[in-house]
């Protein structure tokens, strides 16, 4: 197959990723919402809503909210006050920080293999049917991909020292974002012992432990008051599991990235990857990659989003390995055009899927609804269990409740205190009954104002696994007093 010119590659990626960011609204999962923007929005109420006032400080790094609440106070400043818009924005910002991804993978293949292998690596990264889509969430996994590929990149030229200084620098950043992606710059530092480049492998590891200390050490110093608090917190919470989640199979994450790579075709993109035996890409790319995911793996708490970080450096190994392959399969070439036929149709169909789906479409535009409809003034949400409510997008002025459907819940107790002006039931199995329930502790009778459906793919992947996603249709209500 003959790829694009790598220029060709940066402008489809860029204009897929800005598709993205218009097309594709919403949160994708828990994290990119209530980890990330959910502190930015209360660092704008007077006491910052708590936010700084714990006894034990949080374990991710204030780093990223602390951009995203710049991004805020920047859109404010300007006149762009509505929230759809201001993550809009956010959005486009991370398209074009994504985008970068490209040239680097581009970079990262030239220096393990060809220029036709440099091509072929631009070009999936840049239509890989996920990227898009998960290049606009506020995820930390995804903002870290960029100065994590670029550490890669200087740390496999290496031309001079300036080089392994500035890739301990770009790894740093990283894990500012994403404490994990430290393996694999450890990774590499062992390789460059292993190797004898003795010099160069301590210059990076100082200047690695360096940066961090200058940045994450600095930042958590002046926060919290503590130097590197944020890492040790979250180091702690892991080790004694008050973080954990529900366990997972040692294998899961390789499952995943056989999925994630369209089987069968995967199959022989890994084959072709594990018999290539040039040292730069085994050792230096590969090896990497494989200790990150078996890290991740014989951890209990084990989430898909967790090796995000390496799905594009792993795209580039793969891209290497089967442009320059040796001919490794001489009598099935057909059965390789049909593979690789048939992995471009997937792609092509799960690309146009995901980069225009308008993900947690029912929770986001219920809230929306009301934040753009006069005379809201107080909002309680009847959700589930478990089910965090995106605040962000009603805004700061109205005085919000969420109130379990568990009827046994005491959220229940403050529903006649707040008399809500309006009232949102993100489940609608039992409806009938709630809506009694409600009825009977609000001062007035409810009126549906509207109903909003989830989008295709909320609806797909609630079909799919109605118990791991959680995406009901929204019901929005009027409470009238009169």
């Amino acid at each position: 197959m003959k790829f694009p010119s790598i220029r060709i590659a940066i402008l489809i990626g860029l204009a897929l990723r800005i598709l993205a960011a218009v097309f594709s609204p919403g949160y994708a999962m828990h994290d990119d919402h209530f980890v990330i923007e959910d502190g930015p929005f209360r660092w704008f109420l007077e006491d910052h809503g708590g936010w700084f006032d714990r006894d034990v400080p949080p374990g991710h790094s204030v780093v990223y909210p602390g951009i995203i609440y710049g991004i805020l106070v920047a859109c404010i400043n300007v006149g762009i006050t509505d929230p759809q818009t201001q993550m809009l924005v956010m959005r486009i910002l991370h398209a074009l920080l994504a985008t970068l991804t490209i040239p680097l993978a581009a970079a990262i293949a030239r220096r393990i293999g060809s220029e036709d292998s440099a091509r072929a690596a631009a070009f999936l990264v840049a239509v890989f049917w996920i990227l898009p889509f998960l290049s606009v969430r506020n995820l930390i996994e995804v903002v870290s991909i960029t100065p994590l590929m670029a550490g890669v990149y200087l740390a496999l030229r290496r031309a001079n020292v300036r080089d392994v200084l500035l890739a301990g620098l770009a790894f740093a950043l990283a894990f500012v974002f994403r404490y994990h992606t430290a393996v694999i710059p450890a990774t590499m530092i062992v390789v460059l012992a292993w190797r004898k480049e003795r010099r160069m492998a301590l210059l990076f590891g100082l200047s690695f432990v360096l940066a961090i200390c200058l940045t994450q050490g600095i930042v958590d110093l002046i926060v919290w008051g503590q130097f590197l608090v944020a890492p040790a917190t979250y180091w702690m919470n892991f080790v004694t599991g008050s973080d954990a989640y529900a366990n997972g199979p040692i294998y899961q994450y390789l499952l995943l990235i056989v999925g994630l790579l369209i089987p069968p075709t995967s199959l022989i993109l890994l084959w072709c990857l594990f018999k290539d035996k040039r040292p730069a890409l085994r050792y230096e790319v590969l090896l990497p990659i494989l200790v990150f995911v078996l890290a991740h793996s014989l951890i209990a708490n084990k989430q898909e989003r967790f090796i995000i970080p390496v799905v594009p450096l792993l795209l580039v190994a793969v891209a290497v390995a089967w442009t320059d392959r040796t001919s490794q399969f001489p009598r099935t070439t057909t059965w390789m055009n049909i593979a690789w036929l048939w992995f471009w149709i997937v792609n092509s169909s799960l690309l146009g899927l995901f980069t225009f789906s308008y993900s947690k479409r029912s929770r986001v535009e219920s809230l929306t609804y009301l934040e753009r409809l006069p005379g809201v003034e107080r909002v309680a949400v009847i959700a589930k269990p478990g089910v965090f409510v995106p605040w962000f997008y009603l805004g700061h002025k109205r005085t919000t409740l969420t109130v379990l459907t568990d009827t046994t819940s005491a959220s229940w107790k403050d529903l006649p205190t707040l008399a809500p002006t309006h009232v949102v039931f993100y489940d609608v199995a039992s409806r009938d009954a709630l809506l009694r329930r409600v009825d009977s502790l609000t001062p007035g009778r409810l009126i549906q104002l509207t109903e909003i459906e989830p989008g295709l793919l909320d609806a797909t992947l609630h079909w799919l696994n109605p118990r791991g996603n959680k995406n009901e249709v929204s019901v929005v209500y009027e409470v009238d007093g009169e």
